[in-house]
């Protein structure tokens, strides 16, 4: 018999842990669910308070808009000061808004709407009588506005007015009574609630934490075992980062060696061509004094010839400039990749304003303004923010749409460490298979009828990497694009960040 007792002991332990567990979680979804439902009912008993209280607000409001036009009417027929005209515009002007307020606030009580339909004429027509006597007064009819005035309509308007407010405000009392009576129920039931679940909850943790420790020594070696696997990742990458910036670095020196290299037989292609101009007009004119030493004078042969020549001649002109332009795009982004930063504190809003004033004239042409925000102060390298921002300027003014006028919009959304720059336009758009390529060198977007070597946004990027931003754009075409470039509000400085990644 002991012997069974000792063996049961064990099973016993392990059949109980999983129904207690299950007990206590089902015991935790039920307190849940019950402070979810009270917690909404408290909300909507808080909410039912507030309409209340917005109710009392609107009909006071109207009382005291009414009171107010009331007092300056009086003052201005009392003393003809037109100083008293603008209070009372201002009341006037603000009671049937008020009113509009207070039919949708009562829409749902049958009662004060039905109190509520009463009111309204009669605040129409105090608000009536009131413009009516002030009338006369701007037309001098002094007496007769006066005249009005003793009547003493306006009063009684003014008093079955106030009555029937008052009326509604003692309905909205007792509305609030019982409302806040019904919250402060909904609040002592959920107090209670959640002190059986926090007892729940100790409950549950508990039995949790008695299970965890069977578990804590295979943690801690899965641990030790993930610090180590982490270790060694962050040593490959860090090697792989390495050879990538060397990589880097040799493709942007091998870019300038060879864009550099090209120059010079680009250079003896430009010089060798003039001297075939010139020995093209030294051919001819032997070849015509040939002819007329020989008594020929059919020059069509010629003409046609040297139109041939010509042609010939303007489509290598034509080549070797836009190579020449290839070229020293080439060169210009690998200086760029070579260039090092200077940090400086720099005023963005007065940068692109400056690079706007350069571009009055495109603008002027295009029918285009282009509106700057004021922007935050960050600390840059200012080449490359001027770089960056003409780019996109320019950009933005050489795609406008010629059907409606030109607006281009530059302006920033702060965070504690990033600063996003917007340069928004209302132009062509860029098509959504264009978006991922048109930061490509060379690439562009849409009809090529705009001249560029599709230069500009690759610059862009390289810049904004190079600094540690980012940018992205959002367009629909036919309605106009927005760059987005995030940069950090303090540049490092150049050797730091080769430490980092170095």
């Amino acid at each position: 018999m002991p012997f069974r007792d000792k063996k049961q002991a064990p099973f016993l332990s392990r059949l109980s842990q999983p129904v207690l567990l299950g007990l206590g979680f089902a015991v935790l979804i039920a307190i849940s669910s019950a402070s979810i439902w009270l917690v909404n009912q408290a909300r909507d008993d808080a909410g039912a308070v507030a309409h209340t209280l917005e109710v009392q607000n609107s009909l006071a409001e109207i009382q005291i808009y009414l009171r107010r036009a009331e007092s300056s009417q009086r003052g201005f027929l009392l003393t003809r000061n037109p100083t008293y005209l603008q209070l009372f515009e201002d009341s006037r002007r603000d009671v049937v808004p008020e009113l509009d307020e207070i039919v949708r606030l009562t829409s749902d009580n049958a009662d004060q709407a039905a109190i509520l339909a009463g009111l309204i004429p009669l605040v129409r027509d105090k608000v009536a009588e009131l413009e009516r006597t002030v009338e006369l007064g701007r037309q001098g009819q002094w007496d007769a506005a006066l005249a009005v005035v003793e009547t003493d309509r306006g009063e009684m308007l003014m008093r079955d007015v106030t009555k029937i407010i008052e009326d509604m405000k003692a309905a909205e009392e007792l509305l609030l009574a019982s409302r806040s009576q019904s919250s402060r129920e909904s609040a002592n039931w959920l107090l209670l609630v959640n002190i059986v679940g926090v007892m729940a909850i100790i409950s549950v943790a508990a039995v949790s934490v008695h299970l965890s420790q069977r578990t804590t020594k295979a943690l801690r070696a899965a641990h030790a075992e993930l610090s180590m696997v982490n270790a060694d990742l962050e040593k490959r990458v860090a090697e792989r980062t390495a050879d990538l910036q060397e990589a880097n670095q040799e493709i942007q020196t091998f870019a300038y060696i060879v864009s550099h290299d090209l120059r010079s037989p680009l250079v003896n292609i430009m010089g060798f061509t003039s001297e075939l101009e010139a020995l093209r007009s030294d051919l001819f004119a032997r070849i015509s004094g040939l002819r007329n030493r020989a008594g020929d004078t059919d020059e069509a042969q010629d003409e046609a010839l040297a139109k041939d020549f010509e042609e010939a001649f303007g489509f290598i002109k034509v080549s070797i400039i836009k190579m020449d332009r290839l070229i020293k795009a080439i060169l210009d982004l690998s200086r760029q990749g070579r260039a090092e930063f200077r940090p400086a504190p720099v005023d963005v809003t007065a940068l692109v304003e400056g690079i706007s004033a350069t571009m009055a004239h495109q603008l002027m042409e295009r029918q285009a303004t282009i509106e700057v925000a004021k922007m935050p102060e960050i600390v840059s390298d200012r080449l490359a923010l001027e770089q960056i921002f003409t780019n996109l300027v320019d950009n933005a003014v050489k795609y406008l749409r010629t059907d409606v006028p030109g607006r281009i919009e530059v302006k920033a959304i702060e965070t504690s460490a990033y600063v996003t720059f917007l340069v928004s336009d209302n132009g062509r758009g860029i098509d959504p298979k264009d978006r991922g390529r048109v930061f490509e060198l060379f690439r562009r977007s849409g009809p090529q009828d705009r001249p560029g070597e599709g230069i500009g946004l690759a610059h862009v990027r390289t810049l904004v990497r190079r600094m540690g931003g980012s940018v992205m754009l959002e367009s629909e075409l036919g309605r106009g694009t927005t760059f987005k470039i995030t940069l950090p509000r303090t540049l490092a400085a150049q050797h730091q960040r080769d430490e980092r990644h170095g």
